[in-house]
């Protein structure tokens, strides 16, 4: 699969923390945005053009819908809402990845579905 595609950096503080209500951002993904807070680190960069490739493959609401699910998901089972989050498979495989600056060019599709 070919991972170079449009996608544009913003930088929001405002925007971020205006999403803080809900959870902590420093940055979040948007097809076809990755807004940040501040400057994006390689490694932060890295983890967010990961999940750019998750939400294409999944035509971006599949993997809203899916993200969702697993972070109710894993609420019911008792977690709460950080842990919540670190459970979800989308952020598992970009937490994993995210310091393989190479690991987009190997991707196999739907990689995620190896951390459910």
């Amino acid at each position: 699969m070919n991972n170079d595609f449009y996608h544009k950096i913003i930088i929001s503080p405002r925007f971020c923390q205006l999403m803080s209500v809900f959870i902590t951002v420093y940055a979040i993904t948007l097809y076809p945005f990755i807004i940040a807070r501040d400057r994006l680190g390689i490694t932060t960069y890295n983890h967010e053009k990961i999940h750019l490739v998750q939400q294409r493959e999944l035509w971006v609401v599949g993997f809203y819908i899916l993200y969702v699910w697993y972070w109710l998901k894993a609420r019911a089972k008792g977690l709460n809402g950080s842990n919540a989050y670190y459970a979800i498979p989308f952020e598992k495989e970009a937490y994993t990845h995210q310091n393989n600056l190479k690991y987009l060019k190997s991707r196999k599709p739907h990689a995620w579905r190896d951390f459910i």
